[in-house]
């Protein structure tokens, strides 16, 4: 029996056997257990993010996962910062809201070591044609848009010749007419519009968006009230060249500011997407293999061609093709490098002896820039 008590007491270890009593025991044993199993933790040895770099633009939100290793690791908790809060903040659980343009660099912690691995955030400044000032450019007083024309005489709205966005000191122009030798509409040109009659055929109709929100009934992206139209593209025998423009105008050529274009949304104007479902007096209806679509080009401040982006805008060219767009549909315009002004070309496979029959408009929307 000493023996066996003796040998208890060298088990137990620091703790003296005349205090150990019945009731202090299965404490004692507790904490070898927590000993032994603090022992056997298995400790963080990396973190990672699903991404290193992310774009956004103000208000938009994306949550970033956390991915520790190994992947039996005890305690994965993770912190999370926000070098610049003003730009991006993000939450306990890793969302990232963006709040204004800038850069923003998100850390993720391990608690456990203290491992860290991080998430540039680029929050992209964000042309949404929603801003007070440009309700004073917008188009009317009818889905004409009477206010784009040089005969113009009324004043609520007032003349339009072009907007200019401030912010970015981005022009969209409206171009010197070859017919009438004044700035108008129809020579091609960028109009900011409210109209979404999708119904209306013809060009009394030529500023309407063909698209209308479920829930508010608007045209505008997400359902938002204002956006662009443009209207024009290059044809040398008869309109020369009248694409639709944005620019950093008024600038010396090769001194002027060069920016990357990111993405914007874009639809189908009422006026031709109605031309290609039905017909008109000009046009055909679209069927088997017609097309209908934008090119976006890119100059930089020396006038230098940076390239083209295509989308199709109506699509008839195989069974699975889309057919004709009626979403409002995102278009990656960064393969056109950094920029002092991009054009926008409309193209057809109906065209006749005098040009594109398919009346050459589009809308955009949610012009999204990375500001030098």
């Amino acid at each position: 029996m000493k023996r066996k008590m003796n040998d208890m007491k060298k088990r137990i270890g620091f703790f003296s056997w005349s205090k150990i009593t019945w009731m202090t025991l299965p404490v004692v044993v507790m904490m070898t257990f927590a000993a032994c199993e603090k022992d056997d933790a298995i400790a963080i040895t990396g973190i990672s993010l699903e991404f290193s770099t992310l774009k956004l633009t103000p208000g938009e939100t994306a949550t970033l996962v956390a991915t520790v290793s190994p992947d039996d690791a005890t305690n994965k908790a993770v912190a999370w910062q926000s070098s610049s809060p003003e730009v991006a903040t993000v939450s306990e659980e890793g969302v990232v809201t963006a709040l204004s343009t800038g850069a923003a660099t998100i850390t993720a912690t391990a608690l456990d070591g203290g491992q860290t691995a991080t998430c540039v955030v680029t929050v992209l400044y964000l042309i949404d044609f929603e801003a007070a000032p440009v309700q004073d450019y917008l188009a009317g007083p009818t889905a004409k848009g009477e206010n784009l024309y040089s005969n113009y005489k009324g004043s609520d709205p007032a003349k339009y010749t072009g907007y200019n966005d401030t912010g970015s000191g981005l022009f969209m122009m409206m171009n010197e007419s070859l017919w009438s030798g004044k700035i108008d509409f129809y020579g091609g040109g960028i109009a900011i519009s409210r109209w979404n009659n999708m119904q209306t055929t013809g060009s009394d109709n030529q500023c309407s968006v063909y698209y209308s929100d479920a829930t508010t009934g608007k045209g505008g992206y997400k359902g938002s009230n204002t956006f662009a139209v443009a209207t024009g593209y290059n044809e040398p025998k008869m309109l020369g060249d009248a694409r639709g423009i944005i620019s950093f105008q008024n600038e010396e050529k090769g001194t002027s500011k060069e920016c990357v274009f990111d993405h914007f949304y874009v639809t189908n104007n009422t006026y031709a997407a109605l031309s290609m479902k039905n017909g008109d007096a000009i046009a055909k209806q679209f069927g088997t293999g017609d097309w209908f679509k934008l090119v976006v080009e890119g100059f930089d401040k020396s006038g230098t061609s940076t390239g083209t982006v295509e989308f199709y805008l109506a699509d008839f060219r195989e069974t699975a093709s889309p057919g004709i767009i009626t979403e409002w549909t995102k278009v990656d315009l960064t393969p056109l490098g950094s920029v002092a002004e991009i054009k926008f070309d409309l193209q057809s496979s109906d065209n006749g002896n005098y040009g594109m029959n398919t009346p050459a408009y589009f809308c955009f929307d949610n012009l999204a820039i990375q500001l030098p």
